[in-house]
């Protein structure tokens, strides 16, 4: 395993935003199996260090490419285009829906079955943080960079709303 290896040559994957995820988790565990630091517990110093950066740069390479967000990200810093975690969509309607979206997150615990509230918002955002996705995966795919970078400007809202969405199902359960 060298440094220059993207994390999806770690995995034998193609470098794209549709991952198998179950081809995914099953390199993982081999390639968890293969460099486990324990393995190398009697080794020489050298052989151990090395082991427990592969397992680090193997750990790191699975969370990125399991989630939509950061594997978005990955491939576009792959294909040279930056995006700083200050930098927000431009897309005035969408932002107007991400207000809507976060009023209505606000009102759940007034509705009259916060719970069905919670569900249907939850169903919402799901549906639009899906959409959003097949967006990026097409942009990206066609070479369109800049929209792939709008996609995933779109996808860090969604999937922080989706948190929110968690963490209030959480209090409610509470």
């Amino acid at each position: 395993m060298s440094e220059q290896q993207t994390y999806f040559d770690i995995f034998g994957l193609k470098p794209a935003f549709e991952v198998d995820r179950s081809a995914l988790s099953q390199r993982y565990r081999e390639l968890q199996r293969e460099f486990h630091p324990d393995k190398y517990a009697s080794k020489s110093s050298r052989e151990q260090m090395l082991a427990m950066q592969y397992a680090t740069r193997i750990n790191e390479a699975h969370t990125t490419l399991r989630d939509p967000v950061r594997r978005a990200a990955y491939l576009l810093s792959l294909a040279g285009v930056e995006v700083s975690p200050e930098q927000t969509t431009a897309d005035a309607d969408f932002l107007m829906q991400q207000m809507m979206l976060r009023e209505q997150l606000e009102e759940v615990r007034d509705a009259a079955d916060p719970a069905a509230a919670l569900d249907d918002l939850a169903d919402e955002v799901g549906g639009l943080f899906r959409a959003e996705q097949q967006v990026f995966a097409s942009a990206f795919a066609g070479g369109q960079l800049e929209d792939a970078k709008n996609s995933l400007l779109k996808m860090q809202f969604l999937s922080k709303l989706q948190r929110q969405v968690e963490e209030l199902e959480e209090d409610l359960l509470d």
